[in-house]
């Protein structure tokens, strides 16, 4: 929401100007107690790092939740702790830097403390105030749809637009009371596609206040608004079944529950993006080297083809995107809208190999490609292949770890959890990977990649880095 995004650069901005006043305060008094410290240039390069890594820390405090309403004293007590453990960090980051203090003095990091307190709660003081004019002249608004009319729906409506976050109460839908009014001007619809239709401005959230309604219509609701990019609330009625990674909270002492495909959302979204930035490339310096070599010896062992091939493949959301790879296979037998075949069952017919037909229509692969030449086999072996894909996950197409890059046709074998699968940027590597890779038949392979979408964690993609190393050392289920 627009306090969020706005209250991250204010607090960034706020903890900087601390950070740098607690510094020339303490260096404008007449005696140091060090008589050699960092310079202004040293200390200021360390709070540029400093600052950002804090807006990490609130969110990790709960600070930018778009899910909780905090107390002013509540928020205060996070605010200190957040600044309290960034402190913390930068008297560590003294201790280690270059030999030489970093602060001018004891008081510094006190000094930091107490002027990050009083910027961080005024500048968000200050927000709530811009973002509170802004939604009195009906600008940055949250525009939400009520499923229902009745008097939870009304509660829930009312509570929401006092809220002080802007929520905007566009329309309501209801069968029974379709052509009526909701909350005195509010028109309902009898559908909620009904109601999307109608209106022109964005809507970004559901809320289903209507208990009423069969799991089945509440469950078509719910695909409706992940498929929209909408958020979707309900208030929980008998049929009791919630999504994995559903939260509660309650709005009037009404207890309504947000659903969301993957605990993957928010800051993490952020956190993983970050991860995967530096990630590649790290990994895109360190192998360049690498990268120039097989490049080399793909064109030499095979001069007729190009050295990358762009698959392409279903992205977060069922994007299309084009997933690079060295190529692998001879030219003359490479498939592909402008390659020799259109198909693999092609391929394998011209090559005389009917056999291997059936095999790769059920997994996608077989265990020893005719078409692969002997260059790719290695590379394949040694999952060298895939190193061009450090560029898809630079340029935010792929991330480092993620469910198995796919085709639409796949897409139909994951049943009812296409939606999880698809909430999720596919990865370089993944649990499928570091769990047998080809090894593994595709059912198999389905399931871990819906556990995956269904149980992200920061800890698991890491599990996952680690064991890719190993697996790729070991060359196990490579082909």
């Amino acid at each position: 929401m627009a306090f969020t995004a706005v209250s991250v650069v204010v607090d960034v901005f706020a903890l900087f100007v601390a950070c740098i006043a607690a510094y020339v305060l303490r260096v404008s008094t007449p005696k140091h107690p060090w008589a050699e410290f960092a310079s202004f240039g040293q200390y200021t390069s360390v709070v540029c790092v400093a600052a950002p890594a804090w807006a990490l820390i609130f969110a990790a405090s709960g600070l930018y939740s778009t899910r909780q309403s905090w107390g002013r004293l509540t928020e205060l007590s996070r605010v200190m702790g957040g600044i309290g453990v960034g402190v913390a960090a930068l008297i560590l980051a003294d201790y280690f830097y270059l030999g030489l203090p970093l602060f001018p003095g004891r008081a510094v990091p006190v000094y930091a403390f107490v002027i990050g307190t009083v910027l961080v709660m005024g500048g968000r003081a200050a927000v709530r105030a811009a973002l509170r004019r802004a939604h009195a002249q009906g600008r940055a608004l949250h525009n939400v749809i009520v499923v229902g009319t009745g008097p939870v729906a009304e509660r829930v409506a009312a509570t929401l637009t006092r809220s002080g976050r802007g929520h905007s109460i566009v329309a309501a839908v209801s069968k029974d009371e379709a052509g009526g009014v909701f909350l005195g001007d509010r028109p309902v619809y009898a559908t909620v596609e009904r109601a999307l239709d109608s209106h022109r401005v964005r809507i970004d959230e559901i809320v289903q206040t209507d208990t009423t309604m069969t799991k089945e219509e509440a469950t078509r609701l719910m695909a409706l608004a992940n498929d929209r990019g909408m958020g979707y609330r309900f208030v929980p009625d008998l049929f009791g079944v919630f999504a994995a990674s559903s939260t509660m909270a309650t709005v009037d002492g009404i207890p309504v529950m947000e659903v969301r495909l993957t605990s993957l959302d928010g800051w993490a979204t952020v956190t993983k993006r970050v991860i995967d930035v530096l990630g590649s490339l790290v990994g895109l310096v360190l192998l360049a080297p690498l990268f120039l070599t097989v490049a080399a010896l793909v064109k030499i062992t095979d001069p007729a083809g190009p050295v990358l091939y762009k698959q392409r493949r279903l992205g977060r959301g069922g994007r299309s995107i084009g997933v690079y790879k060295f190529r692998s296979m001879l030219w003359e037998y490479s498939t592909g809208a402008d390659r020799p075949y259109k198909t693999a069952e092609e391929a394998f017919i011209a090559m005389g190999r009917e056999d291997l037909v059936a095999e790769f229509a059920h997994e996608q692969k077989v265990a020893d490609d005719p078409r692969v030449s002997n260059l790719g086999k290695f590379l394949r072996r040694t999952s060298l292949d895939e190193i061009p894909q450090l560029f898809n996950s630079l340029l935010g197409h792929l991330s480092l770890v993620g469910p198995r890059p796919i085709t639409p046709m796949e897409l139909e074998r994951y049943g009812a959890h296409q939606r999880s699968f698809l909430a999720l940027k596919p990865g370089i590597t993944g649990l499928w990977q570091v769990s047998g890779r080809s090894d593994v038949g595709y059912d198999q392979r389905v399931k871990l990649d819906v556990f995956y979408a269904e149980n992200w964690s920061t800890m698991l993609d890491v599990s996952i880095l680690a064991r890719t190393v190993t697996t790729v050392a070991a060359r196990r289920g490579a082909y």
